[in-house]
Formats: C-alpha cells, structure tokens, sequence
C-alpha cells in the first residue's frame, strides 16, 4: 500500500498529543506534533510533510498566519486544514478566504472530532496527490506532438495537451470538463466512448483507429493506444489516451492499393494478351520451318526468344511493387543455391564466401540474386565466375567478366538499359526495386577479380 502519508500537527498541549496519536492510529495516517507556530516552521524547513493541520490560538499557535506563511511567503500549497475551538464563523470563513483546504471545530468529544479530522485529511491529501501528478501528467505531454488525454470515469477530459486544444480549434480551458463529443462527429465520438467503456471495464489497454472530423482540421484519421489510469488505492479512476496522426500514412497505404491494382492489372495484360499471340506466332513459325527452308527462320525465332524474354522480366518487373512482404531470417547460402538451381547460364561458376542470415523477403532476394547471374552471364563473351560474399553490413555479388565502365553506372539500373542484345534492360531494374523495397542501398564498384561488384548495403544481419 505504500508509505503512510505523513501529517504535522501544530496544538497547545496536552491536546496535540491526543490529536497526532489519534490520527496515527489512522491506517495510511502518521503524525508528528509541535506546540507553536516557530516549531511548525522549522519542522518544515527541515522535510516534507503531505498536510498540515493548525490550531488558531494566538500568540502562540496563530493558524491564519501560520497559512499565509506556508501559502505566500513559501508558495507551497499542501492542505492545510484548521481544527480549532473557536466558533465563530467569520473566523471559518476567513480561514476559507484565506486558502485553507477545510475548517474543522472540535467542539464535542475531541477523539471522535479527531477520528473525523482522519476522515478529511485523507480525503484532502489524496485529492490534491491526484491533483498533482495530473499537474505533473500535464506538464510532461504538453510538449509532445501528438494529442494525449487523461480523462475520468465520466469521459470528462481532466488533462489534455496544445496538440488536443489545435484539432479542436478550442482553448485548452473550453476543454477541461468537457469530452469528445463537444468537438468532433458523433459517429467518432460514440467509438471513441466505446472503447473507453471497454478499457475501464477490462481494466485493458487497447490500440484501435478511429476516423474523427473536426470543424476545422476536417477529417482525420488516428491510432490511439488507451490504457487505464489508477488512483493512489489502486482503483481505475479513468483512462488516459495517446493519439497519433496517421491520415499521411492512410493516404499512401490508399495510394500503394490503387498502384497494385494497376500492377496487377498490367501484370494481367503482359501475361496473356501479349503472351498469346506470341505463343500463336512461335508455333506457326515451328510449323513454316517444318514446310520450307529459309535463313530469315532462325533469325525471327531469336527475336521471338527475347521478345519472350522482354515479356517475362516486364511482368517480373511488374510484379515486385515497392514494398516487401514477409521479412524473415535468411541464409545467404542457401539463397544462392536456389537463386543458382533458377538461373540459366551457359560459362559461369559459382563460389560462395561465408554464410550470413540477413532478413529478408525470401522470395525477392533470390530473385535479386537470380538477376545478377544472369547479368554476369549475358556480359561475357567466354566463360566467367561469380563469387558471392559477406560486408559488414551486407552481402556483394562479384565477377571476373568485363566489368562497368564508371560512366555507366548510375544508368544500368534504368528500365530497358542495356549493352548486350541478348538481355532486356530490366533485370538490374529488377535489381533495384528489389534492394530500395527492403530499404537497402546497392552501389557498383570493381572487382578484384576484374569485373564488376554489386554491393547491396543497410541489410540487418541475424546470429544464426
């Protein structure tokens, strides 16, 4: 339950005694006692006290000045609650004026007044605990940027930040009190109210969107995570709310869907309204050379082999999007070997240094790779060995081929660039696409086998 709350009071003899042993026997209550205003006064220049509780018996004990004291020359605002004898109520009145939290006569049978004077102390120190840590609450997240709010078991804001008060387009002061209702649409609201319920009854946090419209903000859309807030007995006494503003992030997700639409309706097209006739032309092209002899056969037969290559790498192409999907621990090698069962080369070797796991799309990385060696085979005239290797912060696939002249570099990744006739200009564009959709950087350098080296970069490595 934590440490009692600590209580200093200031009395005549011998009735403080009987004051502060009573509320000590308080549980969550101690109390330490004094005998004068001066002793009141050090005793709290010396440590912290949760609430004061004076007497008004002057010259002695003056519980008036003693409050302004502990209110205007300290600026500290603790309850302070007056438990005297007097009973004039001008003198309860001023007390009140005067910033005192409660007036307590102790007229009666002093025990059970004392027994009272519990009741409100716990009552006042408990509240302006709470009072203060949502003070407290508030003057942290005022300064974040998106909008949070404590609100209480009514839905009644009690805190909110700058964030909150600008969609609402209202002081922060119209707020406190009020709840979403009061500056948003109706059908937002009543979701908003529905989850809260859930979160106080649960006792639960959730994370749950929401698509609010504000007056003047218009709409908007917001991921807000919503947890339970607790009092100091350990009871939900609210919930508090982080919001963040995600509509940029919904505008390019409705973005991204219609792109894959129209990919995948390219991708339609490319696979069977330019397959077909392709298909038509090459099996009426087996049958004219079954009928006749001409040089012109096998030359249109290549032009239909890279047309239908062109065909394969644009939908390929298509298909790659720029983003990835499942992500996952991957060993480089075994990568490569399926990469190398998928690849169709005429004089190239292959030689694998070290065995990294990156994480990765499986299937796209070796598509990656699968592109490369097909690059080092099209860009050489005999035969030719790739090696593939383990950076720092990646991987490099490298060959003793020809090479790329610096000056071209930054354009062989282009769509349709290519120096050699047999291939398409698309699979370092493939390339490319592949590497930016991890969030990867991939740069040319030489080999030092003399040709070319890719070095893809940004790759998160995995203990294996």
């Amino acid at each position: 339950m934590g440490s009692p709350h600590t209580v200093l009071v200031v009395d005549e003899l011998p009735e403080v005694d009987t004051i502060a042993g009573t509320v000590s026997q308080r549980e969550r209550l101690t109390a330490e006692s004094v005998t004068s205003s001066d002793g009141a006064l050090a005793r709290l220049s010396e440590r912290e006290f949760d609430a004061v509780v004076a007497e008004i018996r002057p010259p002695t004990i003056d519980g008036l000045d003693l409050l302004d004291t502990i209110r205007i020359d300290q600026g500290r605002d603790l309850p302070v609650v007056i438990f005297t004898s007097e009973s004039e109520a001008d003198i309860a009145i001023e007390a009140l004026n005067r910033d005192a939290d409660r007036y307590v006569r102790k007229q009666g049978d002093l025990r059970a007044k004392t027994e009272e004077l519990a009741d409100v102390l716990l009552s006042e120190i408990e509240s302006y605990q709470q009072r203060r840590q949502r003070e407290l609450f508030g003057e942290i997240v005022e300064e974040l940027d998106d909008p949070v709010v404590y609100q209480n078991l009514d839905g009644e804001f009690e805190v909110v930040n700058r964030a909150v008060a600008e969609y609402a387009n209202r002081p922060k002061s119209e707020l406190i009190g009020a709840d979403e209702y009061a500056f948003m649409d109706e059908q937002a609201a009543d979701a908003i109210e529905a989850k809260k319920d859930r979160v106080i009854d649960e006792e639960t946090a959730l994370t749950y969107e929401v698509r609010p419209s504000f007056p003047e903000a218009g709409t908007r859309w917001f991921s807000t995570l919503r947890y339970p807030h607790y009092d100091g007995n350990g009871q939900v006494d609210g919930t508090v709310a982080i919001c963040r503003d995600v509509s940029e992030l919904k505008h390019k997700e409705q973005a991204l869907r219609r792109e894959r639409d129209r990919l995948e309706e390219f991708a339609s097209f490319v696979s069977h309204d330019l397959r077909n006739p392709l298909d038509a032309a090459s099996a009426r092209l087996e049958l004219l050379g079954e009928n006749c002899e001409s040089p012109h056969i096998e030359d249109i037969e290549t032009n239909l082999e890279h047309m239908e290559q062109l065909v394969t790498d644009l939908l390929s192409l298509a298909q790659q999007g720029d983003v990835v999907g499942s992500v996952e621990p991957v060993a480089l090698q075994a990568a490569v070997e399926r990469a190398w069962e998928n690849t169709e080369t005429d004089n190239v070797g292959l030689h694998v240094e070290g065995d990294p796991v990156v994480r990765a799309d499986p299937d796209r990385i070796t598509t990656l790779l699968e592109n490369l060696f097909q690059n080092a085979d099209q860009h050489s005239d005999g035969d030719v060995t790739v090696v593939v290797g383990e950076l720092e912060n990646g991987f490099f696939v490298a060959d003793n081929g020809p090479g790329i002249p610096p000056d071209e570099r930054d354009t062989v990744f282009e769509s349709g660039y290519s120096t050699d006739k047999r291939g398409t200009g698309f699979g370092l564009a493939i390339v490319r696409q592949i590497v930016e959709a991890h969030g990867w950087a991939i740069a040319i350098a030489d080999s030092e086998y003399g040709g070319a080296r890719f070095e893809i970069t940004g790759v998160e490595a995995v203990e294996p």
